[in-house]
């Protein structure tokens, strides 16, 4: 995957911003949400997989924060570029939400001590990632950007010989 240094489109101010930040992985999924009428992060697991579940969750949220604040809610996503790559990106878009993959690699930590690592914490980390992205602090890590259809199918054919060539 191509990597740039892209940031988020410019929001209209009569707009609010919900963040949900995606800890995935094949067996479950972590998302920690944070809405712009509570100023705290919810998080909500859901099986691997279940974007029906985690689309009912943002538009359920995305219609309560509407509801009280009395304006549009953009809702904006990310996660980590890994098993659940493009496909969950377009799903995500295809239904209005602007979502970013992010580099893994890139993301700044604390190196001078030791760092826990839990699902939690890293998609409390990420949801501060999005947040500073959004806030266009670009140095804050990469993010990946997304191959046409067309670039994706070009490549499926080595893919496929690769997998063959190592099942032989």
């Amino acid at each position: 995957m191509e990597i740039s240094s892209s940031t988020l489109p410019a929001v209209a101010a009569e707009h609010a911003t919900m963040f949900v930040a995606l800890e995935l992985s094949k067996s479950s999924w972590l998302a920690a949400l944070h809405s712009p009428v509570v100023d705290k992060v919810s998080l909500y697991r859901f099986a691997g997989g279940d974007v029906a579940g985690l689309l009912a969750l943002i538009a359920r949220k995305q219609t309560q924060a509407k509801a009280r604040l009395g304006r549009t809610i953009r809702v904006l996503s990310c996660y980590d570029a890994g098993y659940d790559g493009i496909w969950l990106n377009r799903s995500l878009s295809a239904r209005g939400i602007h979502n970013r993959i992010l580099d893994a690699a890139s993301i700044l930590v604390d190196r001078c001590s030791r760092r826990a690592k839990t699902d939690r914490l890293d998609a409390a980390g990420l949801l501060r990632t999005l947040m500073a992205l959004d806030r266009r602090e670009s140095q804050v890590c990469r993010v990946v950007r997304v191959p046409s259809v067309a670039q994706e199918d070009a490549r499926r054919r080595s893919r496929e010989r690769t997998r063959l060539l190592h099942g032989r």
